[in-house]
């Protein structure tokens, strides 16, 4: 058995303002010796490095810093698996933090978890005001009964796991080569998915662990960082189309494809609103129309799963109503006119 309980991978680019609240929150829950925080320091031009390595100092054998040349955030997650000596890994970015209790609580149980992935509660945090955002109701907590054991196939149908509520065994990841693109925003949905042909076995626990910071204006998820990076989300969707293709092909049962399903149908739906977040134009309104009319001709069960009635209604009567309905998007973002 690995001497550590859990690796934390902390992608960590230019996180200088962030990451002494997300390394001091891990070491607060006084399980120092059961743990391993790798930093990977991802080419970052401020003072990241410095901090991240004055904590390795102070804390050997806990904080261990990797230092590459920027690769994005998918070669930092890349880098920690390689490296993790932990029976499970983490993912924690460098500008979010983790509950203290629940982290505590957390590696306390994974010392005698068997599960391929054991899953944990997040909270949405609005930057500057500390808010705490509404739960999202398609969260799968919403559908499955804590600390139960669970085979994938009994979650086949429900909402995906986010990778803030991942912790999966790192001999899964490291065994089967779990890689991510590298240079490409939106890679955190597979991280999500890629091992899941390999799981077997979950439990859900009740514990607010990852602690996700939102708002901030750099942040991928910011409308204006979606449009300047849409190539790239349009990259990911094909890459999990692809992934889907070629479970289709070797999987004998059809519970991976219905997981997948549900994340293809969200990342369509994120898509198009990308797209119609940009001022009303026709090759925006030709990209949808295309989409909508191959997921209509591939991939049927992911068109019948689409969430958003907007999006179906635009698919379904290609594009009829565009305009308006990009001026009404723009404005619900607040991208001007």
């Amino acid at each position: 058995m690995n001497e550590k309980v859990l690796s934390v991978v902390v992608p960590a680019y230019n996180v200088e303002l962030y990451l002494a609240k997300c390394v001091d929150s891990m070491l607060a829950a006084g399980c120092d010796e059961e743990i391993e925080i790798l930093i990977v320091n991802d080419g970052s031009t401020d003072s990241t490095s410095d901090m991240a390595h004055a904590y390795e100092r102070k804390h050997p054998g806990t904080v261990r810093v990797i230092t590459k040349e920027n690769g994005g955030h998918g070669s930092a997650v890349n880098t920690g698996i390689l490296h993790a000596t932990g029976n499970y890994l983490r993912v924690i970015d460098g500008d979010d933090w983790v509950n203290e209790e629940a982290f505590a609580t957390l590696v306390a149980r994974l010392k005698t978890a068997d599960e391929d992935v054991v899953v944990t509660k997040y909270n949405t945090i609005q930057d500057v005001t500390w808010k705490v955002m509404p739960e999202d109701r398609f969260d799968i907590y919403n559908f499955v009964d804590c600390d139960k054991p669970y085979t994938f196939g009994e979650i086949a149908d429900l909402p995906y796991i986010r990778i803030h509520q991942l912790n999966y065994r790192t001999d899964l990841l490291q065994k089967h080569d779990i890689t991510l693109d590298e240079k490409c925003f939106y890679v955190d949905v597979e991280f999500a998915l890629y091992p899941m042909p390999y799981v077997r076995t979950l439990r859900f626990l009740d514990l607010p662990v990852y602690q996700y910071r939102v708002g901030r204006p750099k942040q991928s998820m910011n409308i204006n960082r979606m449009q300047q990076y849409v190539n790239d989300h349009r990259l990911v969707m094909t890459r999990i189309f692809e992934f889907y293709d070629r479970v289709k092909e070797e999987d004998t049962s059809n519970a991976l494809l219905k997981y997948l399903e549900y994340e293809l149908s969200r990342l369509v739906v994120t898509q198009t609103r990308i797209w119609l977040s940009f001022p009303a134009m026709a090759r925006y309104r030709d990209f949808i129309r295309e989409l909508g009319a191959s997921v209509k001709a591939q991939y049927p069960a992911v068109y019948e799963k689409l969430p958003n009635r907007t999006v179906r209604f635009l698919f379904k009567h290609k594009c009829f109503g565009y305009r308006p309905i990009s001026w009404a998007v723009r404005r619900a973002y607040g991208v001007g006119k």
